[in-house]
């Protein structure tokens, strides 16, 4: 209750001091993921923004890191940046299938286990990134029980003369990357393309990594009432993974060392193409704003075992379709009393086709298919815009089919029918602060690995495929609780709490694989955020703390703390303006004690607590920008994670972290 109280003592002491400002606003950034159009400022949740000049100032090489200062966020990148993963929400294991993960509106989440795939999205694309702590499931459905992370990328500007932005890396692992960017904009069309190559042996072995991204962005807007958004991207890459390693073979090896056993080759295709017309006007008193996303995606995967005995291939085809239309309708009520509903419905399509390739045996091939419909309502109503009250429902449809056609011919089909509510509570003290309470009834349906077993979750298995019998809907009720302050002058204060309880939840049961826990299990975190401007912003420093303690209740664990989950993550850095276009920023990053993937009866040690601290400068000259990054100064060694896969001979397998290393790089635009 460290942080519950201190959000009362911020209330009480910053109540008193604030003073009504009228040219002040707070979080005058929209918040596309919101779905409404509102300001963080007039959001009864938790909102953090990574601008632009964040991601400048950021040392971060992959997306995970960038994402990883966010307070509560837990994001690791593994061997490359192929292997990323984002905990939010306390989940550990299953936190990829309880984060909803969007670029620009599109989902990157797939119908499986494995999660959204952050290396699709290069980091000289992205323009800024918006995080939503806490259970979005009423404007996203499924998945969206831990957050919601919304990246945003850059995009012409009308009326601008054309622009080309060239950059080029390179990093201590004899890597390497170019880039070029095109954008500008007519009086009726504004357009951006983007290319990205590149290439690096990373620091292990067998973690090589290769890819090619080109992405583009056209906005077609003829009249003030009509325009057309259009974006097209494709992503190929090539990778090797070296796996995790026991502590024989890292004392051996060091953290280079590798289980040949573990090695995999990999390479992934992914094409999108997205459109979305829309139209704003008035009626009366209300303004009117329509839009229809519609995306089609297509990703094509292919994992080789090479020293299985015999070598085995997994390859993968997913194609996805989204449909949403979108209804913004804003009707102030009286003079006093505005209202803004949102209204939608989402429909998902999914089909997927994976081949395993097992040498000496006939291919094995397996179809499934996801069709997920919503429909979703959501009222915020302000009182003298200082009161922010909202409240919402949605209702969520979801089919499957699966049918394995070779090793065994096996169909199966299953449906469910689900809902989820929220409300929520906010006053603005003044027009830069608010305190708000909310609360949301989550859920998450299960993936197709977990619906349908054997096949999809060990490759090659013998084993024909299964329903996964009496699996059901996790369900979750929310509580959250927080400030946002800036009563004074370059100050931001920022602390909240949330505790969820959940029926049912999701998680791979080292017993029985993917399976409904049998008691309740309870996720509660604590956080806090400082951050200032000081010496007229020559000098800004910041920091956010997070506690949190994760557990299962009743049940075959209970007392038990949820595997993958540290107790603490802390962050605090300073960034220094020592000359005009010199910036220089030093961070230093600590995550907490946890137990290992897999080891729900925590049995096995703790995998040690770690701090990092990285530095980086920036300058800025005419139209050039240069940069250097040095990351893990003191060559601090640790692990992301450990993962329990031997428990009869009380083993674990470990994943090094990069020891210290340097990036630089320079831009230019013409």
């Amino acid at each position: 209750m460290r942080i519950l109280g201190l959000i009362f003592v911020l209330v009480l002491s910053f109540v008193n001091l604030a003073q009504a400002d009228d040219t002040a606003d707070l979080g005058t950034i929209v918040v596309e993921a919101s779905r409404s159009n509102d300001t963080a400022g007039n959001m009864n949740k938790d909102v953090s923004i990574i601008t632009s000049e964040d991601i400048a100032n950021s040392p971060a090489k992959s997306l995970s890191e960038l994402i990883g200062v966010v307070p509560g966020v837990d994001a690791r990148a593994n061997s490359n940046s192929k292997d990323q993963q984002i905990n939010m929400g306390q989940f550990g294991e299953s936190s990829s299938a309880n984060v909803v993960v969007l670029v620009d509106g599109r989902r990157l989440n797939t119908p499986d286990l494995s999660g959204a795939d952050l290396s699709l999205i290069d980091l000289n694309s992205i323009d800024r990134i918006e995080v939503i702590q806490g259970a979005g499931s009423v404007l996203y459905g499924d998945n969206a029980t831990g957050g919601v992370i919304n990246i945003i990328t850059k995009k012409g500007q009308k009326n601008t003369k054309p622009s080309v932005t060239l950059t080029s890396e390179v990093d201590s692992y004899k890597g390497n990357k170019d880039g070029m960017a095109l954008s500008g904009g007519l009086s009726q069309l504004a357009y951006q393309f983007n290319y990205d190559r590149q290439q690096s042996n990373n620091y292990r072995t067998y973690s090589n990594y290769w890819v090619n991204d080109y992405g583009t962005h056209l906005n077609y807007n003829p009249t003030d009432i009509f325009g057309v958004d259009f974006s097209q991207g494709y992503h190929l890459d090539r990778y090797r993974l070296p796996g995790g390693i026991n502590i024989d073979t890292l004392n051996a090896g060091g953290p280079t060392g590798v289980h040949r056993s573990s090695i995999s080759f990999g390479s992934t295709s992914d094409s999108h193409f997205d459109i979305t017309p829309h139209l704003k006007f008035d009626a009366g008193s209300s303004n009117v704003d329509l839009s229809l996303f519609t995306s089609a995606r297509k990703n094509m995967t292919s994992i080789t075992y090479p020293f299985f005995s015999p070598p085995e291939t997994l390859a993968n085809e997913t194609e996805s379709y989204e449909f949403q239309p979108k209804l913004i309708l804003l009707s102030p009520l009286t003079d006093r009393l505005g209202n803004k509903l949102t209204s939608g419905y989402d429909y998902i399509y999914y089909t997927e086709k994976r081949r395993i390739y097992t040498t000496g045996n006939p291919e094995d091939i397996v179809l499934a298919r996801e069709a997920s419909q919503g429909i979703y309502l959501l009222d915020e109503v302000t009182l003298d815009n200082r009161w922010l009250l909202n409240a919402g429902a949605r209702g969520g449809w979801a089919s499957y089919v699966f049918n394995e056609t070779q090793q065994t011919p096996t169909k199966f089909n299953r449906s469910s029918t689900i809902e989820g509510y929220e409300g929520g509570l906010g006053y603005k003290y003044n027009p830069d602060s608010k305190v708000f309470v909310n609360y949301t009834r989550s859920y998450r349906l299960p993936n197709l690995d977990e619906f349908f077993q054997n096949p999809f979750q060990t490759v090659g298995k013998d084993t024909a495929a299964s329903i996964n019998p009496g699996l059901t809907d996790q369900v979750g009720n929310q509580y959250q609780l927080g400030i946002k302050d800036k009563s004074l002058e370059g100050i931001n204060l920022g602390a909240s709490f949330t505790e969820v309880q959940y029926k049912k939840e999701i998680y791979d049961n080292p017993n029985s694989g993917n399976a409904n826990y049998d008691g309740k299990t309870r996720h509660y975190s604590e956080a806090a955020d400082i951050s200032t401007e000081l010496f007229n912003k020559k000098i800004e420093p910041f920091a956010n703390i997070t506690f949190q303690q994760t557990e299962f209740i009743k049940g075959t664990f209970s007392g038990k703390r949820i595997p993958d989950v540290p107790d603490q993550i802390a962050h605090a850095g300073i960034t220094f303006w020592p000359l005009e276009g010199l910036s220089t920023t030093i961070t230093t990053n600590f995550v907490g004690k946890r137990f290992g993937l897999g080891d729900e009866a925590n049995i096995f040690p703790k995998i040690k607590r770690y701090n990092t601290v990285d530095w980086s400068a920036r300058y800025t000259y005419k139209n050039m920008e240069l940069w250097v990054s040095l990351n893990n100064i003191f060559s601090t060694h640790y692990f992301f994670y450990g993962s329990s896969f031997d428990a009869a001979n009380n083993d674990e397998v470990y994943y090094p972290a990069p020891t210290r290393n340097i990036e630089a790089g320079v831009k230019v635009k013409f």
